[in-house]
């Protein structure tokens, strides 16, 4: 299940350091008995990235809006 030949999934990293056979069967194409625990992960990483970029852009409004009160505190 490689998705693009210059990057490398930590997913992918924990199967090699695991079992280096394994890792080895699913670059042949054969499916891992993990393949459901290995999608929900990749569901969670997803969910904790959208998270992070709200956060990210909330505390960027919140930077904005606080200069704008001390903007309209000095110059009121």
């Amino acid at each position: 299940m490689r998705r693009d030949d210059r990057f490398i999934s930590a997913s992918e990293i924990g199967t090699w350091c695991y079992c280096k056979k394994a890792w080895h069967l699913s670059q042949r194409g054969y499916v891992s008995s993990l393949a459901e625990e290995r999608a929900a992960g990749t569901r969670y990483h997803k969910s904790h990235n959208h998270d992070l970029r709200v956060a990210r852009q909330r505390r960027a409004v919140a930077g904005v809006v606080m200069l704008l009160c001390l903007l309209i505190f000095v110059l009121g």
